[in-house]
């Protein structure tokens, strides 16, 4: 594969869990999900990229915004 997926992740610790390959028992009700993610991960097929909450252009269509973030994005 010449380029890996780009997932932007606002929630730090989901990337944490994906790069620490211990399981976790609070994460239990996810654990095929986890496990097909932390597989794509490690064979780099997906790269996950820390986005702030500040820089979340996502967020003009899931949330009602203030003037100047709006503007901003």
């Amino acid at each position: 594969m010449d380029a890996s997926v780009v997932i932007y992740c606002e929630h730090i610790n989901n990337i944490l869990l994906v790069n620490n390959s211990v399981y976790h028992v609070r994460t239990k009700h996810i654990e095929v999900h986890y496990h097909f993610i932390t597989q794509k991960f490690l064979i780099r097929e997906i790269n996950f990229i820390h986005v702030s909450t500040e820089g979340q252009v996502v967020d003009i269509f899931t949330k009602a915004l203030s003037i100047d973030k709006l503007r901003k994005f």
